[in-house]
């Protein structure tokens, strides 16, 4: 996977203390051959109390937090773990999601990787990296183990060359990070027979033997589709790795999840205004915020950070 090389790691007290995505962002940059540049949060709280006692020394106080951050991170990457990896530390003082996103903007990131503590869904400082951020978003669990299934979540539905290209690259990485970790891909893609109960109906008075074929038939395309993504991209996988599941998106993600035991699924996140797709959006930050699992999301081809450098 040569992929990312200039790659952002947001660190904060909590990640820190763990060091849960340290072995992972150190493979993956060795892999790659790749910059990495650490960036550890600051506790607002902490610091805001800090410079009311100290009024008037604003500088100071800056200079305190970045003489912390320079002990932190030099600790956090003495290990071997990182030896003949070029690191760079950012103790510049930051918190907040904007200050990040400025510097992927300014010195041209092209990964950011966040850890996150919880063990169901993301805090909102990742919500707002994944919404806003103009690179991929790698939010690895303090609890994942090896990345050996991955899944890619495809949206087959769309035929717009914006989710052409965000397909294009989920499958693109889901291949590669499984090529990587020796282990398995999977490739999912969820579909509804839309308006099924009004087919029924007796206003349009379609049969049960109707409805199943109509459905069949989706099911059919959808493979077929699926598979020309593939063989597209010159990824070959077993019949069992591609899943054509019907059902609500949320559901039919997190469920798959769960029976293929995922430790990592690669999904668009939110795109630029227009873009069609259930990939997009509010029902992707809806499983963002139920899943236990390490999640890697990208964004489509075109899309703008409302984050601005000015």
């Amino acid at each position: 996977m040569k992929r990312f090389k200039n790659i952002l790691y947001v660190l904060d007290q909590k990640s820190l203390a763990k060091g849960a995505s340290a072995g992972k962002v150190a493979a993956l940059a060795r892999l790659n051959d790749a910059r990495v540049t650490a960036l550890l949060l600051d506790d607002v709280g902490h610091y805001d109390i800090l410079s009311k006692k100290l009024t008037g020394k604003y500088e100071k106080v800056q200079e305190m937090i970045k003489e912390d951050h320079a002990k932190n991170l030099n600790q956090y990457f003495s290990s071997e773990l990182w030896d003949n990896i070029n690191v760079e530390l950012d103790l510049s003082p930051t918190s907040g999601f904007i200050p990040v996103i400025q510097k992927v903007l300014r010195d041209k990131h092209d990964l950011v990787i966040k850890e996150d503590s919880r063990k169901k869904g993301i805090d909102q400082f990742t919500m707002r990296l994944v919404r806003k951020c103009p690179c991929p978003v790698w939010v690895i669990k303090q609890s994942a183990g090896d990345f050996k299934r991955i899944l890619a979540a495809v949206d087959l539905e769309a035929n717009y060359p914006e989710t052409e290209a965000l397909n294009q690259k989920i499958i693109e990485l889901t291949h590669s990070l499984a090529q990587r970790e020796q282990g398995e891909a999977h490739y999912v893609n969820c579909w509804r027979l839309e308006f099924e109960s009004w087919l029924s109906s007796p206003r349009f008075k379609l049969s049960p033997e109707e409805i199943i074929s109509m459905k069949s038939d989706i099911s059919t395309e959808r493979r077929e589709q699926l598979l020309q993504l593939l063989q597209k991209n010159t990824i070959h996988c077993k019949e069992d790795q591609i899943h054509i599941l019907e059902g609500l998106f949320l559901d039919v993600i997190k469920n798959a999840i769960s029976n293929l035991r995922i430790d990592l699924v690669v999904m668009g996140s939110v795109g630029r205004s227009g873009i069609p797709g259930f990939l997009i959006g509010n029902r992707a930050e809806k499983l963002l915020n139920s899943i236990t699992c390490s999640a890697l999301t990208v964004k489509p081809d075109g899309f703008v950070s409302p984050v601005t450098l000015d």
